[in-house]
C-alpha cells in the first residue's frame, strides 16, 4: 500500500483561484489584512490599517488579475473599499 506522500489525487484541469477582477480585490485585500468579514454577519469590515492598504495596492500593480492591467486592478481595490458599508449606512437610514 502507498504511503499517504506517494498517493496522488488524479490531476483535474484547474480553475483560477478566482473568477471576477472583484473576487479578486477582495481576496488581495483580506489577504493582506486590510479588511476583514465579520464572524457573525459575514460583510466585510474595514480594519482602517494603511499600511495594508498600501501593501495591497502593490500586489495589484506588481502581480495583477490574469488579463487585467495594473491600473484596472488599482481601480478595484479603490471600488471594494469604496463599496465597504454601503450596505450598513442604507439599512440604519
Amino acid at each position: 500500500m502507498k504511503s499517504n506522500v506517494q498517493r496522488r489525487l488524479p490531476l483535474q484541469a484547474s480553475r483560477p483561484a478566482y473568477r471576477s477582477l472583484e473576487g479578486w480585490a477582495l481576496g488581495t485585500l483580506i489577504e493582506h489584512h486590510a479588511v476583514r468579514e465579520c464572524e457573525h454577519h459575514g460583510h466585510v469590515l474595514d480594519r482602517s490599517d494603511p499600511d495594508a492598504r498600501n501593501r495591497a495596492r502593490e500586489t495589484a500593480w506588481n502581480h495583477p488579475f490574469p488579463g487585467a492591467t495594473p491600473e484596472q486592478c488599482l481601480a478595484a481595490i479603490e471600488d471594494v473599499l469604496r463599496g465597504i458599508g454601503d450596505a450598513v449606512r442604507t439599512a440604519r437610514s
